[in-house]
């Protein structure tokens, strides 16, 4: 996987606030690794109470699959939007598999899917960079955007890539913090996917 170094640059919240968005990116259907569906539909049991009426039938959930080489497996399916939001979205709860394994005793990512997790983070053709898509979210509007993005879900790059990528993106977002306090504008043109640095 390269990173692309406008990871290094980007700013985000300092923390999620469902208070604030009504946890409104998960109101899309997102793509899941094959990994992922099996192992959602192995731990069912562990969410079905929370799900809304209309998404109880495990048939639903989930769409065609096809491939993806951004998802280990090659493999990805995307979840299905029922009823204007994620099939697995609660308005009281947000994620119910992010729910359910907590309260099962998981890790509390233990079920979410990948794409989930690292948001406003995303693989793209074989590339870490920042899903700059969903500007209408509360999270991705620019006065909102205060801190580091690495600093914002260095748990979730922790939890995915291990301590030791952790601490390379911290350091590097705080080198550039440092040396370039100002805000700096995304260029338009010209960006090139690069290795972390070593």
């Amino acid at each position: 996987m390269q990173v692309d170094p406008y990871i290094f640059d980007a700013k985000f919240p300092e923390r999620c606030r469902l208070d604030l968005c009504r946890s409104r990116c998960c109101r899309f259907g997102v793509w899941a690794d094959l990994q992922e569906k099996e192992e959602i539909l192995a731990h069912r049991d562990l969410f079905l109470h929370l799900l809304r009426p209309e998404t109880k039938d495990p048939e639903t959930w989930f769409g065609a699959v096809v491939p993806d080489e951004d998802c280990p497996t090659g493999l990805s399916v995307e979840t299905m939007d029922i009823a204007g939001a994620c099939a697995f979205f609660h308005p009281d709860h947000g994620c119910v598999l992010q729910k359910g394994a907590a309260e099962a005793g998981l890790h509390e990512w233990h079920l979410k899917p990948r794409f989930c997790i690292l948001f406003p983070l995303v693989v793209s053709e074989g590339t870490l960079t920042v899903d700059e898509d969903m500007k209408t979210l509360w999270c991705m509007k620019k006065k909102n955007r205060t801190q580091p993005v690495t600093h914002s879900v260095r748990k979730e790059i922790r939890y995915l890539f291990g301590r030791e990528k952790e601490r390379e993106f911290l350091n590097e977002s705080s080198f550039r913090l440092a040396e370039k306090p100002a805000e700096k504008n995304r260029p338009e043109e010209g960006r090139t996917a690069t290795p972390p640095p070593p």
